[in-house]
């Protein structure tokens, strides 16, 4: 029983120790203030202020974490960006070598003919200047979509 007392003393000691901390304010020679947890040099005026006491750090909030659902929810939108990302890039590929074979076509039609069939089916003869023009084009174009 004295054992317990003793201790529950000390504990209580110990919790009231911040409590009488005083901060003494008093101005020196020189005309300063001066704050200080010391007692000033005798003879001079003060004054003693209470502090409160200071309360500790909050620890930061935890991030929450996401729940299972909303975990599996976010990998799926992931695949599925991934999947537009890849058929994007693989319909850019075939459009490349679509006009590759187009241009290589063209080449070979310009260089090898003087006469070309146009869409709605009549035929045109080109002078040199324009099949020259034509020509440079399609090797234009092989350099732009063809490796």
């Amino acid at each position: 029983m004295k054992n317990a007392r003793a201790l529950l003393f000390l504990t209580l000691c110990l919790a009231a120790a911040p409590l009488f901390a005083v901060t003494y304010k008093w101005t020196d020679e020189n005309g300063t203030v001066v704050y200080s947890q010391n007692r000033p040099p005798a003879g001079t005026p003060y004054e003693t202020i209470e502090t409160p006491r200071s309360r500790p750090a909050a620890p930061a909030p935890a991030k929450p974490r996401p729940s299972f659902l909303e975990q599996v929810e976010k990998d799926k939108r992931a695949r599925a960006k991934e999947a537009t990302v890849r058929e994007t890039e693989q319909a850019a590929l075939e459009m490349r070598r679509k006009n590759c074979e187009a241009a290589r076509n063209n080449l070979q039609v310009y260089t090898a003919h003087r006469r070309i069939k146009q869409e709605d089916g009549s035929v045109i003869r080109l002078d040199d200047n324009e099949r020259l023009r034509k020509i440079e084009e399609a090797r234009q174009a092989i350099k732009e979509f063809c490796d």
